[in-house]
């Protein structure tokens, strides 16, 4: 199945937005949508290329979940404090824009050795 990528374009994307994420910061609209354009060109760029002989070539369906959660590290990115880490009482969370996990969403480890 092709990927259908998050956007803020219209109230059923936000709607399925908000569902993925629930704290999206959707009180700014504009800004909400330069981060799902960031993260959704980022995966692309991670991504293996598509065939271009195939004309039914087209990104699986899980890179929307990478597309989400990098869309997310960039927001949290921003709110960091000056140390780069997120969170009160002593719990941090330091994001890491297009991290190990989203990485292996995008391409995942089959598990079988590389040897040349």
């Amino acid at each position: 199945m092709a990927v259908e990528w998050y956007s803020v374009e219209g109230t059923d994307a936000q709607d399925r937005l908000l569902a993925a994420w629930e704290d999206a910061p959707v009180e700014n609209l504009e800004t909400l949508g330069m981060l799902l354009s960031t993260a959704t060109r980022q995966v692309i760029a991670y991504a293996p290329a598509l065939d271009p002989d195939d004309t039914n070539a087209a990104y699986p369906d899980d890179y929307a979940l990478a597309q989400l959660r990098q869309a997310q590290n960039l927001w949290n990115a921003g709110r960091t404090d000056g140390d780069g880490a997120v969170g009160a009482e002593g719990f941090t969370f330091t994001p890491r824009p297009l991290d190990k996990t989203i990485r292996t969403m995008i391409r995942p480890i089959d598990g079988r050795p590389d040897v040349y």
